[in-house]
């Protein structure tokens, strides 16, 4: 048990001290024009607030430096690279004219990080059928049939085919083409027949047409990646009246500069849960064990009293 105490309590410590401040890239103490300075400069992530990285006053090398002010520079990325976007549209019919004016020639592309102009490529266009419905027309066709000697339907054909369809015969229309004297009066001698075939022709119709199309371009990508802040103290020269006094300094100086670090009382807070945790466990234990001591009291006791009345 209390070696888990002891784990509980040193992750607690570690999770206080694992917050520090942001470091700087360089440390540059100068004198410009008479002017005692100390430039600290850093490069962080645009999240970070400037005013983390300003530090109360200190001493180094006989001069007590306060802050005096602060330059932000962006650090900007602009990035370039190619890009295809497919695009979808649908239209009744499948001649190029009805497409293309669907098809913008460009487009304007932004995703939120990268944007630019897109051409069509002509070249992508791809064009199918959504889908398919079946149709159907009238199929009809007209054969004349003769000479005939008479006007005898054995004569006229019950079907025909045309363009792969059968037809069937609808009517006749029978014609005399000849005529002999039979006696005093003229007789027919030769008939033809106008046969009138009909019947119906199916086949499949699109319903519309999907086409796919690919527009290309370079798309740029730009922003800023990093901040760089240079954050410039101004020394005076400082000679401290008693060491204690400047240790004194210098403990409250470093107590100061770990108060301030960025997130400090929030890992103060998280380290405070743990250990509430770890004493709230223990008073558990020691009470369950309290109380199991009490009963084993109680019985002990009660056995002695009946012994006594025995």
């Amino acid at each position: 048990m209390k070696k888990m105490c002891l784990c509980l309590l040193l992750t607690a410590a570690l999770t206080m001290s694992a917050s520090a401040l942001e470091v700087p890239t360089s440390t540059v103490v100068q004198n410009l024009n008479g002017s005692q300075q100390v430039v600290k400069t850093y490069t962080v992530s645009p999240e970070v607030d400037a005013q983390t990285l300003i530090e109360e006053p200190f001493q180094l090398e006989g001069y007590l430096y306060t802050y005096a002010d602060i330059v932000k520079e962006n650090n900007t990325v602009d990035e370039r690279q190619s890009h295809t976007e497919a695009v979808t549209v649908e239209t009744e019919k499948k001649t190029l004219d009805v497409i293309l004016a669907q098809l913008a020639p460009t487009m304007e592309y932004d995703d939120g990080t990268w944007s630019g102009t897109l051409a069509l490529d002509h070249t992508s266009i791809n064009t199918q059928a959504a889908g398919y419905t079946t149709g159907s027309s009238t199929v009809s066709e007209t054969k004349t049939i003769g000479p005939l000697d008479r006007n005898d339907m054995s004569y006229v054909p019950a079907t025909t085919v045309k363009n792969g369809v059968t037809l069937n015969l609808a009517s006749v229309d029978w014609q005399v083409i000849g005529a002999d004297l039979v006696g005093d009066v003229m007789a027919p001698c030769s008939y033809q027949a106008v046969a009138t075939y009909t019947g119906k022709s199916y086949y499949s119709a699109a319903t519309g047409y999907v086409t796919t199309a690919n527009y290309v371009g370079e798309v740029t990508h730009a922003g800023v990646d990093s901040i760089t802040y240079r954050v410039t103290y101004l020394g005076t020269e400082h000679t401290p009246s008693e060491p204690e006094a400047d240790s004194a300094e210098d403990g409250k100086s470093l107590i100061h500069q770990i108060v301030s670090a960025p997130g400090f009382l929030r890992n103060v807070f998280s380290a405070l849960g743990v250990i509430t945790a770890v004493v709230l466990t223990v008073l558990l234990i020691l009470s369950r064990r309290e109380v199991k001591s009490l009963r084993v009291d109680d019985t002990e006791s009660e056995e002695e009293q009946e012994e006594h009345e025995t």
